[in-house]
């Protein structure tokens, strides 16, 4: 406690700067004397300390009261039946247990987790399979290659996989026996538009004959602990869409996922989704492998959780070793396939084994049952008598004759084994669809497996739950763009909708260099999905290079939505801006501060109704309030502009509500107001040492519905009470130590330091209104400083349901920043925890494992309950999160560390930026938990914390435009609202006018009260669109390589994905 530091010059810098706003309002002492004991304002609770107490009061119009009661009675929505919604629900009461054969959750419990490296040898005493049984080996060149690791995208192309791409190439033209597969289809690409007609005739030829495979046919090879659904959807969208257009003959078929850092069960639904027929994995926690591996159940079909059917089974290989490379693939001794590594003869970079030998006459036998010996031991460890193994690293195949070294030396023993009928193998070249073909005809029935596969730990205690945090900064960059991205495609296709299509030559043009901008936001997105980019694990310059192009991205999405938002509401201006700016890639998002008259835009791309405070900056002498496009009244409050803990003197907040229907684009003014009738306030209060005495009240947030307490000195969090319920939280600040901690690995070296508890004396900034309260608490650790602002919302509507948390991070100081909270909840050992923000995963804390093997990825939500309550954290960002103890839970919020965890990018963490984590905690009574009983394995999320995380991943877009002679519409309805529990994922622009429509039907518990109102209708999918539009629709896969949709759009399931084409007419 000694490295904490006090920051109370804060407070008299307050005081000084909120002197000089006083000279900007023009209001006097004698002001603020009157309006205080006006008691206008005595409804809201307020502990304050006099001595410190700095108000500023600010003013709304004069109709505040007035109009919140009219419109509270103009927001009436259509109610949706409880016993409807509940119906809707009642699957997930009703999964006890989905029928697989194998629960991963069940096989950890019953494990025994030793410290063992597997790399040094895997399954001693291991026999072969016996030479009676048949065995087939399917030899697959690959080289898997990473957009982006120690060198960026481009240079990885430059330098490497051009090469590759072309020897591959090359090699398989001279040799018809020869096959190789290839998964990336971002490198493939920028080949590709280099190839001359010839070259891609080949290449199709090659596809045809089965000669070439393109594995996955993604974008990248995601990353999927910290992805969210709508980038995965996006990144396979544009491999296969690409793939179809360009090189149709390479339809994908399965599924390859080597490298990701522990596998989601959500993939095996996207990968089914997208017509693949099987996937190969590879990195599970060593453990759970090796029992997997000595039952022979390697290979198994991975079923979804909420799936009792058996619909969503997709048969999958679990690699058997701990290495995707040539030297760990071909059987359980790495010093006999290391003998094997026939391209270390020509490659530099790899170093030769002193047992390396070219293949020859003279030792063709011996080598031959040597490797085959390897083999049948790894085909014992299988269930189908057949075995592929990869010939392959990363960036395999560089050096020209690379392939001619592997073949040569490969071709000889191929023959011999395969013409030495006591030996009962046949062993050829081969592509991943080729196994797979090969196993799924044989009788024996493979076994279902349901769950995940997180932790992941390749050796000893080294489990990798680091990268879950691992540069939050682009990770929040990445979410920002992906709604950034699902807005625009939204209006860019109802731009499209609306548009002639007879249209000028030059608008033509315009159309093409948009589509093509609206292409390089997409591929982006999907490029950083990969599984060294949104995991932070690349070197500083690759990950400032995602960055650069994340960043450049989100702007263009902002410009293009700009646009499409002009042309649908016949804009004839120019100039129409965000509100929210970003003006560099290292830069925090920023209000842009208004200066005079505008009109305000606000979108909502949200399929219901929403109701949501909305907040502007402008210049801090101005007299300006909001009211609707006609004049009339606005709910509103103005507040001194402090963001990120930064008071800015120049400029105040003015906080107005909105009621915006479902996809909607809508107008409010913002005017000068000459004479304010009455103040109804938001006041200002400062807390420093002095001002606080040893027995001080509690600071109160929020009325009514939600009301918080934080502890009057150190500004923690202690108490949540809702509808009349309290829980106890007792927040916690803590950093863990990080000596051996690095980019992938979190490896604390001991219990936490504590750095906010009751003794903490933090500078605390106190905000309190008619429609919002904040706090602002600012802590300092050595170098480091952590700002805490909670937001608590008064109004009607989803957002007085939740604590708003922001955790403003800049980490200076080595270590794991987190946010603990320690609840009276009475959760036992339970955590539950999303994977890719679509399901939710069942976690138990085992003794037996370290602190870090206890953490789980959390892509947006994380939540802990007992028989009557739930508490829930949403994020806007992925964070690694963990139920060390009952009532426990707690969010690694930034992390930083100068060691290098040895897994190969050689360095650790050390280019911090300064980065908003964005949370809502949300608190929930449970009912009919008794009638549910114990063990049930799927829990889902209430329907208003879906509302609640959609709102925050979607928050509505502002802009602001000149005030002009033209009027426009108060209001434009773009499309109708789904039912309750239907998500609009995208709205996907297709060509011309015709769009993918992607819908997501939620699913959601009944434990929680599901009788909350909503817009609620079964709207017809034709029908979805408002009436100035027409369209025709058609049922299309995922994938443009299959023609069948299997799921019925009318009849789409609870946790199911639906894609349909929508083609607009005007």
């Amino acid at each position: 406690m000694s490295k904490l530091r006090r920051t109370t010059g804060l407070g008299v810098l307050i005081i000084l700067v909120v002197l000089a706003l006083y000279r900007h309002y023009g209001y006097t002492p004698a002001d603020l004397v009157d309006t205080e004991e006006s008691g206008e304002d005595d409804s809201v609770s307020v502990h304050f300390y006099e001595e410190e107490k700095v108000e500023i009061v600010a003013h709304s119009n004069s109709k505040q009261e007035e109009s919140t009661s009219s419109q509270e009675e103009s927001t009436t929505t259509v109610p949706l039946p409880q016993d409807t919604l509940k119906n809707r629900c009642s699957h997930s009461k009703g999964i006890h247990d989905n029928g697989a054969d194998l629960q991963v959750s069940d096989l950890v419990e019953s494990l025994e987790f030793r410290s063992e490296n597997p790399e040094t040898g895997h399954y001693p005493g291991l026999k072969p399979l016996p030479t009676s049984e048949e065995l087939t080996v399917f030899l697959v060149p690959h080289s898997h290659c990473d957009p982006g690791w120690l060198l960026q995208y481009e240079e990885y192309y430059e330098q490497n996989v051009r090469h590759i791409l072309t020897n591959f190439y090359q090699f398989a033209m001279q040799h018809d026996d020869f096959k190789y597969i290839y998964a990336e289809v971002s490198f493939f690409k920028l080949w590709w538009e280099e190839q001359k007609e010839k070259v891609r005739e080949d290449m199709g030829r090659l596809a045809r004959e089965g000669r070439f495979e393109f594995v996955q046919g993604g974008w990248v090879q995601n990353d999927e602990a910290n992805t969210h659904y709508f980038a995965i959807l996006n990144q396979m969208l544009d491999g296969h869409q690409w793939l179809n257009t360009n090189f149709p003959d390479a339809k994908p078929r399965a599924g390859w996922a080597i490298d990701p850092f522990g596998l989601s069960p959500f993939m095996a639904q996207v990968n089914k989704l997208f017509g693949l027929d099987a996937m190969h994995i590879q990195r599970v926690h060593y453990t759970v492998k090796k029992h997997l591996a000595e039952s022979r159940q390697l290979e198994f079909k991975w079923r979804q959780s909420w799936d009792s059917s058996g619909e969503t089974d997709i048969l999958t290989e679990l690699g058997a070793f701990s290495g995707y490379n040539s030297q760990s693939t071909c059987g359980p001794e790495p010093d006999v396939c290391y003998q094997y590594h026939f391209a270390a003869f020509t490659n530099p970079k790899f170093r030769p084994h002193r047992l390396l030998h070219k293949t020859s006459p003279l030792n063709l036998k011996e080598r031959s049952l040597k490797i085959l010996d390897q083999w049948r031991k790894k085909a014992a460890l299988h269930s189908a008598n057949a075995v592929f193994i990869e010939l392959g690293f990363d960036f395999s195949y560089v050096i020209k004759g690379d392939l001619d070294s592997v073949y040569d030396n490969y071709k000889p023993l191929m023959e011999y084994i395969n013409n030495s009928t006591e030996l009962n193998t046949q062993v050829k070249w081969g592509t991943v669809s080729d196994y797979f073909d090969h196993i799924k005809n044989k009788p024996d029935k493979f076994p279902t497996l349901s769950g995940d596969f997180f932790t992941y730990a390749d050796r000893f205690d080294h489990y990798w739950s680091g990268y879950f945090t691992t540069r939050p900064f682009n990770k929040n960059l990445d979410r920002v763009l992906e709604s950034s991205l699902r807005r625009t495609e939204i209006l860019f296709s109802l731009q499209r909708a609306r548009e002639d299509v007879k249209k000028k030559k030059e608008d033509v043009k315009k159309k093409k260099e948009d589509v093509e901008k609206l292409t390089r936001a997409r591929n982006t997105l999907s490029l950083f999905q990969h599984h060294d980019g949104i995991t932070g694990t690349a070197k500083p310059r690759v990950v400032d290079d995602y960055g650069s192009r994340l960043f450049k991205a989100y702007k263009a999405c902002d410009e293009l939505s700009a646009a499409a938002i002009r042309h649908i509401m016949a804009d004839s201006g120019t100039d129409l801006n965000p509100i929210r700016i970003r003006a560099a890639f290292k830069e925090l998002e920023k209000f842009r501060v208004l200066e005079k008259e505008v009109e305000l835009v606000v979108v909502s791309t949200i399929p219901r109704r929403t109701a949501a405070a909305q907040v502007i900056a402008v210049q801090a002498h101005l007299n300006l309030e909001v009211v609707g496009n006609r004049g009339e009244v606005i709910p509103q409050q103005v507040e001194p502009d402090i963001e990120y803990g930064k008071l800015n003197p120049k400029s105040k907040l003015i906080t107005f509500w909105t009621e915006l229907p479902s996809v909607s684009i809508n107008t409010f003014r913002l005017k000068n107001t000459e004479q304010v009738k009455t103040k109804t306030t938001a006041k200002m209060y400062t807390f420093g040492e002095k001002s606080v005495s040893p027995t001080c009240q509690d600071i109160v947030l929020g009325q009514n519905k939600l009301v918080i307490k934080l502890d009057c000195k150190s500004g923690r969090l202690k108490t949540i009470e809702k509808r009349g319920k309290t829980v106890d939280v007792n927040q916690e600040v803590i950093m863990y130590p990080s000596a051996l901690s690095g980019a992938y690995l979190f490896l604390p070296t001991g219990d936490p330091t504590q750095l906010l508890t009751d003794s903490t004396r933090a500078d605390i900034v106190l905000v309190k209104g008619s429609l919002r309260d904040r706090a602002m608490v600012t802590l300092k650790y050595q170098e480091s400083t952590i700002v805490l602002t909670y937001t608590v919302y008064h109004h009607q509507g989803s957002e007085s349901e939740y604590l708003d948390l922001e955790i403003m991070s800049d980490l200076k100081n080595n270590g794991d920043l987190a946010i603990r909270l320690k609840t009276d909840i009475k959760s036992g050992d339970s955590i539950y925890t999303d994977l890719n923000g679509h399901t939710i995963q069942h976690h138990k804390y085992k003794s037996k494992l370290k602190t870090q093997g206890n953490f789980f990825p959390m892509p947006s939500t994380a939540f802990i309950q007992d028989s009557s309550t739930r508490l829930s954290l949403l994020g806007s960002e992925p964070h690694g999160v963990a139920s060390l103890s009952e009532g426990w839970i707690e969010v690694i919020i930034d992390r930083r560390s100068k060691h290098d965890d040895g897994r190969g990018l050689g360095e650790g963490i050390q280019d911090n930026i300064p980065t908003p984590a964005h949370l809502r905690i949300l608190v929930e009574a449970r009912s009919e938990t008794q009638a549910r009983g114990e063990g049930y394995r799927v829990e889902n999320p209430s329907i208003v914390s879906h509302w609640t995380l959609q709102t925050l991943l979607h928050p509505a877009f502002l802009l602001s435009r000149p005030l002009s002679k033209q009027t426009l519409p108060a209001s434009v309805q773009l499309m109708k609202p789904l039912p309750c529990d239907e998500e609009l994922v995208n709205l996907r622009y297709v060509d011309n006018q015709t769009c993918q429509l992607i819908r997501r039907k939620l699913g959601f518990t009944c434990d929680i009260d599901v009788s909350n109102n909503c817009d609620y209708q079964d709207t017809a999918i034709e029908e979805l669109f408002t009436n100035d539009v027409t369209v025709t629709l058609e049922d299309h896969p995922f994938s443009p390589f299959h023609h069948k949709n299997d799921s019925n759009k009318s009849d789409l399931k609870a946790m199911e994905f639906s894609s349909e084409y929508v083609t607009f007419r005007n």
